[in-house]
Order: C-alpha cells, then structure tokens, then sequence
C-alpha cells in the first residue's frame, strides 16, 4: 500500500519478552535488597528501565541507575534469549510487506537489544526503518520515536502499553492496542483499534487504511 506505514512497538507488540524481562527486574531489585510484588514485575516491561526502578519502584536516582546497570548485565547474558516472537507475528509481517506497506519499529528497548532479535529470527528484511533508545536513554516518552519512524503520509502504531498510545498520540498517529502483550486492558481504552492477537494486528491496519 503506497504512502502506508506500520509502526511497531518490539516488546509486548513483536516479542513475548516477558520472562526475561521480569527474570532480570527480580534479580536487579534483590541485589538492590528492595522490597517489590513479583505480580507487578510486568510493569517493568514498556517504560524505560530508569523510569521503572525510579518511578515504579520508588527507588533514589542513584539506586535506579544501578539497578539499570545490574538489569542490562544480565539481561545481555542470558534474558534476551528468553525472548520469542508473538505466535502469528511473522505471518502478519510477511502478509503487511507482502503487499506494500511500509513497515518501521519505535521501541524504548536499546538498539542494539532490538536488531539482536530482529537479526536472530529472520525479521530484519521487514523494516524500512528501526527507531529505539540507547543505553543513557532514562525518559518513557516515544514521541519522537514514533515521529521518526513515520515514513509515510498516512501512519499508524501498533503498540501494547499507554507509553505507546499516549507517544503516538502526541506525535499525531492513530494506535491499534496490541491487547495479546503486557498492557493492562483499561490501560489501553484511547487506542483507535484493539487487537486480541498479531492476526487481528493485520486486520486493523486492513480496516484502518480501507
């Protein structure tokens, strides 16, 4: 579809990252001795990392900065591999591409973290572009994440939590809520679309660009 672009959201939209991502926030807040639910560990998972160890979790700058630097030590060695793609994600994709859409990423997830998944599961060859935070990154804003990845006239983001909807919506793009990923429902009620899984992600972007 000429001058139509897709923009997608990496965790909770593209990867279930949910295990390695709550398996590295336990670990981090433990070495911290910081007291926090393991049944809200998924609210590590959309914002950036300093925002959930300093904001969620209520810890000093100083902590949620070595908080991040304990996350991301093994995150790299061992969370990311827990990480899989959506069942259904790689149709959608393949379909979307397929038939001409312009396809793009806007994630808060570190850049190099996003193109390790994309490059190990064959997706890389979907994106025209990858838009995503780098390791000094602290701010949950994806304004400009999604402003950068607009590439076309008419766009639309595909996202799983409020950061993405409320990061779209500033950047004047519709969203369709990627209800399958880690958001909580009444979270994600000012979406235009809400998708239950990446096969209803296809047919919201064939019902928004109709």
């Amino acid at each position: 579809m000429k001058n139509t672009c897709v923009i997608f959201d990496v965790d909770g939209t593209l990867f279930d990252t949910g295990e390695g991502i709550r398996d590295c926030a336990r670990h981090a807040l433990q070495q911290l001795g910081a007291n926090f639910p393991d049944e809200k560990l998924d609210l590590f998972i959309g914002p950036s990392l300093f925002y959930s160890f300093h904001n969620t979790v209520g810890l000093s700058e100083e902590q949620a900065h070595r908080g991040v630097e304990l996350y991301r030590a093994r995150y790299q060695s061992a969370g990311i591999e827990m990480s899989r793609p959506y069942a259904g994600i790689l149709d959608t994709l393949e379909k979307l591409w397929q038939e001409g859409y312009t396809l793009s990423i806007a994630s808060s997830k570190p850049l190099v973290m996003v193109e390790y998944l994309l490059d190990k599961y064959d997706m890389r060859k979907y994106f025209a572009k990858v838009v995503a935070a780098t390791f000094a990154t602290v701010s949950s804003d994806k304004t400009a994440y999604v402003q950068s990845a607009s590439l076309c006239e008419r766009n639309v983001m595909v996202g799983d939590t409020r950061f993405d909807i409320e990061g779209a919506h500033n950047a004047g793009v519709p969203v369709i809520a990627a209800a399958y990923g880690f958001g909580a429902k009444e979270t994600l009620t000012a979406a235009e679309y809400t998708a239950n899984s990446p096969q209803e992600v296809y047919a919201a972007v064939k019902r928004h660009f109709a």
